[in-house]
């Protein structure tokens, strides 16, 4: 069949063609997938869902008049749902409940922009932080903490009005020595000795490996001779049966079942004489394999023969012995107790630093050199001890931190007033930018569904820092 060729740029044309179909048959499926997706949302009145598949539509296909229409319904079923939530969040504004109100302030916000919502968010959400959060003033201090570390802090903010009282101290720190002293053992070549060349041994046993092998060839080919000149044999005894029936075959009185008698039998015969000679040629070859094979290993006999003759019986190797010395080790240590008292509760941490050092003198008989003795004095492990304490002192802040806002999800899973629970459940995740936990999350945004619907994605840790 003869080959269709193209030229270069007819080539380069047909492959871009092809490319821009697949991209363009590609597209139109993505088109139409985030299209039905927004279909089955609006059917099921999730409104924002839609909006959300719609504009993934619009973009694989921003010219697509279809597409756009969905869009701009959707669009205006969402901000109606959005706008009916402002009556409600007025309504738990006024009744104080002010989780319930910043949710739905929020929501209204976020897809809407009214600067009702907005303002009233922002009002809500700085009123009830500063309630949630921890509001302490810190008792003046050595150790590096005061009020500008806490109000680094996420969660936790100084005032000098309030009713909690942060006091760090410490214990006096401990500087101890501890010593000791431990065997070291290593090898040395204390000698040498004389032993059997292990290359010579190495050569003996190839060579004996290679004798063992030619025995074996021996046999196999005098089992190969033997049976190329029986089969050379048959070769000959069926090329003269073959021969006086073919010659039978040239007399002129035979009758036709005689002659298809004779044919068949030559037949038969010069088959049987193919199978022969096949057979006598591949005994042949095997045997000529074998005999090449023979050859070559005695040839690396001899070479193994000169080897062994030039390589020494006997080699001198190192003798190696354990050497033992002493290693001192010294471990300096500045320890003491970090203590945070807040409202009369106590909270304690351990401090420690450590520096460790092993030391020897010199050990000319294992070219080991001295190694002095090097660690830290107390002058020198005191600002570690410092950096130690201040981080130990940061972690019981957000130990304090992580209870303070834990109590506000159990209080709320105790709570039977669904209002009261979700505020508490509020404040929980406003307390850290970091949110609610999953599972406060979760019942926030299963109590605003039974209420309010799924036309808009209540995304809790969104809506509780909008700004």
């Amino acid at each position: 069949m003869r080959k269709l060729s193209l030229p270069n740029n007819l080539l380069a044309k047909f492959k871009i063609g092809l490319m821009t179909s697949a991209i363009a048959i590609m597209s139109g499926c993505a088109h139409q997938n985030f299209m039905d997706e927004g279909k089955k949302y609006a059917q099921s009145n999730q409104y924002e869902a839609a909006v959300e598949q719609f504009t993934l539509a619009l973009n694989e296909e921003p010219d697509d008049a279809n597409t756009k229409q969905q869009l701009s319904q959707a669009q205006a079923q969402l901000n109606q749902w959005a706008t009916a939530l402002t009556p409600a969040a007025d309504y738990a504004y006024q009744k104080k409940n002010l989780g319930k109100a910043l949710l739905l302030y929020g929501k209204n916000a976020q897809i809407t922009k009214n600067p009702h919502a907005v303002k009233r968010y922002k009002t809500i959400y700085e009123q009830l932080r500063n309630k949630s959060i921890i509001n302490a003033k810190i008792k003046s201090n050595a150790l590096g903490f005061s009020d500008i570390i806490l109000n680094s802090i996420d969660g936790i903010k100084y005032s000098d009005s309030a009713t909690s009282l942060m006091a760090f101290s410490q214990s006096n720190p401990v500087f101890e020595i501890q010593q000791s002293r431990q065997d070291a053992v290593t090898q040395y070549i204390s000698g040498s000795q004389l032993i059997a060349n292990p290359e010579l041994v190495e050569l003996q046993h190839e060579l004996q490996d290679i004798r063992n092998r030619r025995r074996h060839y021996e046999r196999d080919m005098s089992n190969l001779r033997h049976q190329a000149q029986s089969q050379r044999s048959e070769v000959q005894n069926i090329a003269s049966q073959l021969q006086r029936a073919e010659m039978k075959m040239t007399a002129s009185n035979l009758s036709n079942n005689q002659r298809a008698s004779y044919n068949q039998e030559v037949n038969s015969l010069r088959s049987q004489l193919n199978s022969a000679k096949q057979q006598e040629r591949t005994s042949t070859r095997d045997f000529d394999h074998a005999k090449s094979d023979y050859r070559r290993l005695g040839d690396k006999m001899q070479h193994l023969a000169t080897d062994i003759s030039l390589t020494p019986a006997v080699v001198e190797v190192p003798v190696y012995s354990d050497y033992v010395y002493q290693e001192f080790k010294q471990t300096n240590s500045l320890d003491g107790v970090l203590y945070l008292n807040i409202n009369n509760v106590v909270r304690t941490a351990g401090v420690a630093v450590a520096s460790t050092d092993v030391s020897h003198p010199a050990h000319p008989t294992i070219d080991l050199a001295a190694n002095p003795l090097d660690v830290l004095s107390q002058q020198q492990l005191t600002p570690q001890y410092s950096q130690e304490r201040y981080k130990i002192g940061l972690r019981l802040i957000n130990e304090l931190i992580a209870e303070h806002k834990a109590s506000y999800l159990y209080q709320a899973q105790d709570s039977s007033n669904l209002e009261h629970k979700m505020t508490l459940l509020v404040q929980h995740g406003l307390i850290t930018h970091d949110g609610a936990s999953s599972t406060a999350a979760n019942m926030l945004n299963q109590m605003l569904v039974n209420e309010f619907g799924q036309g808009g994605i209540f995304n809790i840790n969104q809506l509780l820092h909008l700004y």
